[in-house]
């Protein structure tokens, strides 16, 4: 037969507190800053996806969709788990920096890169100068 299992004590309530607060302390924090930072290092060994969009684009001579791009994309860098949620949101990010361009057909959207745009600007202030020296 066995023995009725005894109460927990208030001192066992006590005993509990002080690990708690042994849970919360910042040392796991700084081992995972630590982990991070290392991974950081081997990530940056690679390109990142912003370079290797704005690649793609500048080697393109025509407006691509966001689908297509990243079809290029996994097909160049299968070892990249590349989704086409994060080239559309790298190439907004590109175009919010005057670095690619967006044209929109429909419902559809396309982009360029923002060379393109930019030779069609530098024409526009030449035109302005010589209107401006005619009179």
């Amino acid at each position: 037969m066995r023995a009725p299992r005894k109460k927990k004590t208030a001192t066992s309530k006590v005993d509990k507190q002080p690990q708690v607060k042994k849970s919360a302390t910042p040392a796991p924090k700084q081992t995972r800053k630590k982990n991070t930072s290392k991974a950081s290092a081997v990530q940056s060994a690679q390109p990142t996806l912003v370079d290797l969009v704005r690649e793609h684009l500048t080697g393109q001579g025509e407006p691509r969709y966001a689908a297509e791009i990243t079809a290029a994309l996994d097909k160049q860098h299968p070892e990249r788990n590349v989704k086409n949620t994060v080239v559309r949101t790298t190439l907004e990010n590109l175009v919010a920096k005057n670095q690619a361009q967006r044209t929109k057909q429909g419902s559809s959207v396309f982009y360029t890169a923002a060379e393109a745009a930019g030779a069609a600007v530098q024409d526009k202030p030449g035109d302005q100068q010589s209107a401006g020296s005619g009179r």
